[in-house]
């Protein structure tokens, strides 16, 4: 039997699963802040997700961890006030949007 500490060493020093983890998307600390700020607004959440025309079900999925759209999390971060620059400098899909943008 392997120890977590034992295993994680293991798979951080094989480069390609290194490389694959990485490009992985992982719940950010803005979008668990920016979801729990909508958690505080359940009356006018509908109203807050149409106003940004954000799909009830995008935001679900994303309120689930089981897929975020980096642009509705920084719509929804802007509406609120909350500072952007994990996602427009850390978060990999958002980068991939913005070069595909770039290219296009």
């Amino acid at each position: 039997m392997m120890f977590l500490k034992e295993l994680l060493n293991e798979k951080f020093n094989d480069k390609p699963f290194l490389s694959l983890y990485t490009k992985e998307c992982h719940i950010c600390t803005a979008t668990m802040n920016v979801v729990a700020r909508m958690a505080q607004n359940k009356k006018t959440r509908d109203e807050i997700l149409a106003f940004l025309d954000i799909d009830p079900e995008d935001f679900a999925a994303l309120e689930a961890g089981d897929h975020c759209r980096p642009l509705q999390v920084i719509r929804l971060l802007n509406h609120f006030g909350m500072d952007v620059s994990e996602v427009t400098s850390r978060c990999s899909r958002y980068l991939e949007i913005m070069d595909s943008a770039d290219a296009g």
